[in-house]
C-alpha cells in the first residue's frame, strides 16, 4: 500500500524538480525516490573523513606505493 508525502517547496525549488524529473522522463514522485536511493548508497562525510585518516596512517608508516600508472595498480 502507498502513502502519501507533502513537503513544502519554494516555487523555484518545485520546478527545478519538476524539470529534472522530466529530463529523465520520470514523474516527479519517481524521480524523488530515485534520488533518495542514491543518497543511500552515497559515502558519508564522517565515512571519508575516517577512510582519509587511515589512509594517511598507512602512508606516513610507509604501508602505500607510489603507482606511475593505472596500469600498475593492475599488476
Amino acid at each position: 500500500m502507498r502513502s502519501v508525502l507533502s513537503i513544502s517547496l519554494s516555487p523555484e525549488k518545485k520546478k527545478e524538480i519538476e524539470e529534472r524529473a522530466k529530463k529523465t522522463n520520470q514523474s516527479t514522485s519517481s524521480y524523488i525516490l530515485r534520488v533518495v536511493e542514491l543518497e543511500k548508497n552515497m559515502i558519508s562525510e564522517e565515512e571519508l573523513a575516517k577512510m582519509a585518516k587511515i589512509a594517511e596512517k598507512k602512508y606516513k608508516s610507509g604501508k602505500t606505493k607510489k603507482l606511475k600508472s593505472l596500469a600498475d595498480l593492475m599488476q
